[in-house]
């Protein structure tokens, strides 16, 4: 039998080491005798924790200083019962199986705040619509998400922006999810996208640059966009988003490193995630012949000479003296092509390099993902990113959990570091949630069983084993283009039978189901 311990009140110390994970504590169980103490332990891989909890004396929380102390706090809490607080250690000092688990927005796209006008729900290199304010609602609300669930960062394109409040804004948040032990990673263009401050009149906004130094502009093709299999061409209409620069010029790399510096002055982010930019190489005649035929969308040559010197140059300590994280964007569906990269063999070893795969890229090629193809790779820190269960593989509201299973799982075994989703959809939707929830658990423990996702975190959601199955197999009816207005009809039925048999948040589970097939049978009819 369990021994738990009453606990009527704490009184902590070591809190100046984690002031959020402390008021969480006290918040829950009051304020009272029961001594706590939280110990920092820079040793720990980030999000390592571990707590004990003895019969009497001293409660003891360590974790590392950023993740950890708020990751052990939460456990406490979710063990504890009327009961009290079970004695004994939990020990998750090892960290999570993947420790780069990382996800992906744009601003402009990230909806988790489900009541402000003006959302989006696909786009890159888009205005942002929506009022100044909402920025930092979404975003506090997937910080939220991200400190519960044990994810460490969230990438954000469209960081710094006029108008959703520029540098004070950006500020804000990245102190909010810090004190959460969230990084915040800024999506940073180097040589497209906006470069640093994605949109305003400032001077490191690449568009602003660029009006002062027309000389430097890149030579793009006439169509500027890129084609992925699985949601056809796409094109971006003209604008000074998609300005971008030559990356044969000298001056362009001395104006992002200064643009990165500032960054890194003015701002408390996590790391930063770059990339070169995918919607068209630059075809002066200087990067023709440096880069000797290389296809049109991106450029590993461009990558091969800007980035030694912007990695120099972030290589800096961030919050709670750990390490920045930096993410460096290699593109899609070419992780298994090692010619193509032969430019990125002499690039950093200190940041992580992030493939991307779509959805059928990655059924087609998974089992060639293994730890001899790995350390073939270039760096010895590689990260998966996909596309999968976001709108360019059109599924941005799908029932992607066993996908993102899949992925952590073979990832992990092959010895990468990391799993990069995107989330900009908010877990309100169902089918999100559970996609979500799959990702966090298996990217923390790899060895999970499916089994034992479905009857912990699945089953209790939908009412049980046998109707989260049917709720699975009625969100598919969803993703199917030749479903027809009598089956979403009756998916949509069987919906509303468990709306009314249920309550709470099993209810407005099945509820979003009935709505939302109701939606797609008025388009279908």
């Amino acid at each position: 039998m369990s021994q738990y311990r009453q606990v009527s009140g704490v009184r902590v110390s070591g809190v100046d080491h984690a002031p959020y994970a402390a008021g969480l504590l006290t918040d829950a169980l009051g304020e009272g005798a029961e001594p706590v103490r939280f110990t920092p332990d820079a040793t720990l891989p980030e999000g390592g924790y571990r707590v004990e909890v003895p019969e009497t004396g001293e409660i003891r929380i360590v974790g590392d200083p950023f993740a950890g102390l708020v990751y052990a706090t939460r456990d406490l809490l979710d063990r504890a019962t009327p009961a009290g607080l079970p004695v004994g250690t939990v020990d998750a000092t090892a960290g999570p199986g993947l420790p780069l688990r990382t996800l992906w927005t744009w601003d402009h796209s990230t909806n988790w705040d489900l009541r402000r006008l003006g959302l989006q729900e696909i786009g890159a290199l888009n205005p942002y619509a929506k009022g100044s304010d909402a920025f930092g609602a979404d975003y506090r609300r997937l910080v939220d998400f991200c400190s519960a669930e044990r994810i460490g960062g969230i990438v954000v394109y469209g960081l710094l922006r006029d108008a959703h409040g520029g540098v004070e804004a950006a500020r804000e948040l990245c102190e909010y999810a810090n004190a959460r032990g969230v990084r915040i990673i800024a999506g940073v263009g180097i040589n497209a996208y906006g470069g640093v401050y994605f949109d305003g009149r400032h001077r490191f906004n690449l568009a602003t640059w660029l009006r002062q130094r027309p000389d430097l502009a890149a030579e793009l093709p006439k169509k500027v966009g890129f084609d992925i299999d699985e949601f056809g061409d796409l094109h971006f209409p003209a604008s000074e988003y998609m300005m971008a620069a030559c990356p044969s010029h000298p001056e362009n790399l001395a104006w992002h490193r200064d643009a990165v510096d500032w960054l890194l002055d003015t701002l408390p982010v996590g790391g930063i995630n770059f990339e070169t930019g995918d919607y068209g190489s630059c075809a002066c005649d200087r990067c023709t012949a440096h880069t000797g035929g290389e296809r049109t969308s991106w450029s590993y040559e461009a990558m091969r000479s800007v980035y030694p010197t912007l990695l120099d140059t972030a290589r800096r300590t961030g919050p709670a003296g750990v390490p920045l994280r930096h993410l460096v964007e290699v593109y899609w569906d070419n992780i298994f092509d090692l010619d193509a990269q032969g430019p990125l063999a002499d690039l950093p070893d200190d940041v992580a390099y992030q493939y991307c795969v779509n959805r059928g890229f990655w059924y087609d090629n998974r089992d060639r993902l293994t730890a001899d193809h790995v350390s073939a790779l270039p760096h010895t820190t590689n990260v998966l990113r996909t596309h999968a269960g976001s709108q360019w593989n059109r599924q941005r509201h799908s029932w992607v959990p066993d996908m993102y299973a899949d992925m952590a799982t073979r990832t992990a075994a092959a010895g990468m570091r990391g799993l990069t989703i995107f989330a900009e959809a908010s877990a309100y939707h169902p089918t999100n949630e559970v996609s979500y929830l799959a990702y966090a658990r298996f990217s923390w423990n790899p060895e999970l069983t499916w089994a034992d996702f479905w009857r912990d975190e699945v089953a209790p959601r939908f009412g049980g084993s046998a109707e989260a199955e049917a709720f699975r197999d009625g969100a598919a009816v969803l993703d199917d283009p030749s479903a027809e207005a009598a089956t979403l009809t009756r998916v949509g039925a069987d919906a509303l039978a468990m709306v009314a048999a249920t309550g709470g948040e099993v209810q407005r589970r099945w509820l979003w189901l009935a709505e939302r097939t109701a939606r797609h049978a008025h388009s279908a009819g």
